[in-house]
């Protein structure tokens, strides 16, 4: 029985990171010649954000302002059910939303404008953060603004820290930037 229970419990450790893996895979990891790059995803709708539209608003450095637009995009459900995935299926590509985002490369803090209220807020790095937060939203589309623009990294290996798993991670995958071929 105990040998029962020890293969079924390596079996369900093996299966969890296959089936967090595959959550991203659900998506096309860009679109548009790879000018659109997924930064979001939930339930059939994906956020992508347009490479093409990030622009310096402001350069000072260490600190800089970038605009970039991101594009809404709406996968077909009937092409889900069929193949359970939405890559290879038709979408359709909605409203665009500009979004603004302030950097400091030498302490690599990073602050994201909301236009429904006119405050910034800084992203911490160092806290665990929901969907509802703008997770993983805000620090992917970020990078890709500040890559687009700047031509370079700006978390590129920074290590933020979870308190709930009390354990340190990056802040941006290398599989990111990847996507963002840099």
């Amino acid at each position: 029985m105990l040998r029962i229970l020890t293969s079924c419990f390596f079996a369900l450790l093996l299966f969890i990171p296959c089936s967090i893996g595959q959550a991203d895979s659900l998506y096309p990891e860009t679109l548009g010649n790879g000018n659109y790059v997924l930064v979001s995803a939930h339930q059939g709708v994906a956020s992508y954000a347009d490479r093409n539209s990030a622009i310096i608003k402001e350069s000072q450095p260490p600190a800089y302002m970038i605009a970039i637009n991101v594009v809404y995009v709406t996968f077909s459900e009937a092409y889900w059910q069929k193949y359970g995935t939405y890559n290879g299926g038709p979408y359709t590509v909605g409203d665009t939303s500009t979004h603004y985002y302030l950097y400091n490369y030498e302490n690599k803090k990073m602050a994201s404008y909301d236009d429904s209220n006119g405050n910034w807020y800084l992203w911490d790095i160092n806290r665990d953060h929901s969907y509802a937060d703008g997770d993983p939203f805000i620090p992917h589309t970020a990078e890709v603004a500040f890559v687009s623009a700047c031509k370079m990294r700006f978390y590129n290996d920074t290590l933020g820290y979870s308190p709930m798993l009390q354990q340190y991670y990056r802040v941006i995958d290398e599989d990111f930037y990847r996507r963002l071929n840099i």
